[in-house]
Formats: C-alpha cells, sequence, structure tokens
C-alpha cells in the first residue's frame, strides 16, 4: 500500500448499525461537523440494498479522533457503532479493545435464518418461499425430511439475503400457511445446538464477562450507566428494565446485571449474536430464567438423557427481583436440526 492509501487507512472509520434507507449524504453531512470528509461509502447486496454498514474518510487525523471523542453518534434515529477500519476494509476491533472483539454486525449470516416449525406436511419449499418473499428476498429454503422415507418432519429452515427480513417476519407473527399457525424463531447457533434451554423462551436476559474472555476488559464497568444499555439493547428490540448488580457493602458493581425485553425474540437476536461490546468492553448475552423455568430444563434433561448439560457449571444469579436466573451456556430458539 502507498504511504497515501495507508494515511487513508488511518484516516478510515467504519461504522456499523445503520438504517437500511440512511443514504451516504446523510452520513456524510452528519459526520462533517468534526470536520471534513474525504470519502463516505455504505456496504451493498448485489441488488443494491444497504448491508447496514458503511466507512468514512477523513481528510485529517484530527477530525476523526474529534468524531470519537464525542460519541455515542446517532444517525437515522439510530446509534451507530464506530470501529477503526482494517486494510481489508470489514468490521474490526474497537479502539483500544483484543483483536477479537468483533463489531457486532447487523448482517451476520446468522441473523439471516429462520427456523419455521409446524408446518403441513405436504407443504412445499416453493410454498414456504412465496410466502416469505413478501417481507424480503429468499436466498434458500430447506425442508428437513426423514432419510428413510423422504418425507417432511414439519419444519424448515428459511435463509433470508437481508437480516432486516427476519426482523419483519418476527414483527408480523403469528403467521399462517396452508390453514396452520406457524412457529418461526431465529435459528439456534452451532454452539447452542442441542440444549435443551434452546427450547425454553425468555424475555430476559443476564449480561456478564463473557464465558470465554479474551485479553481484552470484561464485564460490566463503573464507567457504562444504565442509560448506555437502554440505548446499546434498545437496537435489538422494546426494553422493560435494565439492572446492574452491585455489593452491599461497597455499592461498587460487581460486572454483571440483567435487560428485560417485551418480546422473548428480542432475547433470541441478543443471544443469537453472544458477544457485545459496550464502550470497549466485552459483554456476553445468555437466557436469564426463572426457578420454575430452570426446574423444567432439568427435567427436560433428565427425561432426554442431555449429558452435555451440568447444573454445577450454570453460572446462576439471581436478580431483577429475585425472578430471574443468568445461566452460562444457555441456547435460544429452536434446535438447528436437519
Amino acid at each position: 500500500m502507498s504511504s497515501t492509501g495507508k494515511d487513508d487507512q488511518v484516516r478510515k472509520i467504519f461504522v456499523g448499525g445503520l438504517d437500511y434507507d440512511t443514504v451516504p449524504e446523510t452520513i456524510e453531512q452528519y459526520f462533517g461537523q468534526w470536520g471534513p470528509v474525504a470519502d463516505c461509502t455504505i456496504k451493498k447486496f448485489p441488488d443494491g440494498k444497504s448491508r447496514g454498514f458503511g466507512f468514512v474518510t477523513f481528510s485529517s487525523l484530527a477530525a476523526m479522533e474529534n468524531c470519537f471523542e464525542n460519541q455515542p453518534h446517532t444517525i437515522d434515529g439510530k446509534r451507530v457503532d464506530l470501529r477503526k477500519a482494517e486494510d481489508n476494509a470489514g468490521p474490526s476491533v474497537a479502539f483500544g479493545s483484543d483483536p477479537r472483539s468483533k463489531a457486532y454486525d447487523p448482517e451476520a449470516r446468522e441473523l439471516k435464518k429462520l427456523f419455521v416449525g409446524s408446518l403441513d406436511y405436504a407443504t412445499t419449499e416453493e410454498e414456504i418461499k412465496e410466502y416469505f418473499t413478501k417481507y424480503g428476498d429468499v436466498s434458500t429454503v430447506a425442508i428437513s425430511k426423514f432419510p428413510d422415507t423422504g418425507k417432511s418432519r414439519g419444519f424448515a429452515f428459511v435463509t433470508f439475503l437481508s437480516a432486516a427480513s427476519v426482523d419483519s417476519v418476527q414483527e408480523s407473527r403469528p403467521h399462517v400457511v396452508r390453514g396452520r399457525k406457524l412457529e418461526t424463531k431465529r435459528a439456534t447457533p452451532k454452539h447452542l445446538v442441542g440444549k435443551p434451554e434452546s427450547q425454553i423462551s425468555s424475555t430476559k436476559i443476564f449480561i456478564g464477562p463473557p464465558e470465554v474472555r479474551s485479553k481484552g476488559h470484561s464485564g460490566l464497568s463503573e464507567e457504562i450507566s444504565d442509560e448506555d444499555l437502554t440505548e446499546y439493547f434498545g437496537q435489538f428490540g422494546t426494553l422493560v428494565k435494565v439492572q446492574q448488580m452491585r455489593w452491599e457493602d461497597s455499592g461498587k458493581k460487581r460486572g454483571y446485571g440483567y435487560v428485560e425485553f417485551t418480546d422473548d425474540d428480542s432475547v433470541d437476536k441478543t443471544v443469537l449474536v453472544r458477544t457485545h461490546v459496550i464502550k470497549g468492553r466485552e459483554i456476553e448475552a445468555k437466557k436469564a430464567l426463572t426457578r420454575q423455568q430452570m426446574k423444567d430444563i432439568e427435567e427436560m434433561r433428565n427425561k432426554s438423557g442431555f449429558q452435555n448439560m451440568n447444573t454445577n457449571n450454570m453460572g446462576m444469579n439471581v436478580g431483577m427481583g429475585n425472578t430471574g436466573m443468568g445461566m452460562n451456556n444457555l441456547g435460544m430458539g429452536m434446535s438447528n436440526m436437519g
């Protein structure tokens, strides 16, 4: 890379979490208040639709630093995520954080996949595609079938070109095809497949240090306010309450807390992203379950013979008025079978 190219890269930032209708002119005008903008682009799909992120190159390093000093930033009503751009023009890491702490990508592959259950056994993939196309361009439809008979198992997976389509589907529940009310949930990521908790719904999440920690800072710090949590997690759905746990004697934070949403789908999406970066600190989101749900999970484990479930490693933490529990290794949605 030439010296000019390297200089441009130093002044270039990744802007994530953009509204899909935001245009480059709006971004350039917004960031121009911190200094002249040399270039502004929004990454798009082949069909021309926004991918929800872009890049801004400032004319001076001082302008870029000024922009970062005045966070958070909100464009078209959405709080955007700023990161230092890399040579490969992809989402990078937060300033001062470990390289493994990736920026939240609103168009990550796992966010584009939808589980569709309670299908009529005669429903075809063409019918499913035709129905869900009203919510966005469908990439693939796969009905899970029995290997011996080739007959439908009553559920399928739909992958969209844009994650926003999955959001639209979930916002428009319930769905009916062939007279049957469908169950639509976000598909379970591979690291959560096979766990009985994945079949239990919750409107609360436990947030704290990641189960597998990197070299960077993690957990809720004194610098992270309830307002910060409300603003960040608000992009996943409507919030009811946020709570950061503190030590009774000192009043200092214990590094974890809880966030309650109005819809269990918001929890599913938040847990699917799994690791979040707030003010340079890694925060992992897990389902927070009630005591009754914990009991139900134990019964499911005993009946189904789940051997990968260790109740001694659940990391239970009581919060939200002693009504919820945070657990490690929790899943969401239906298991990604087939």
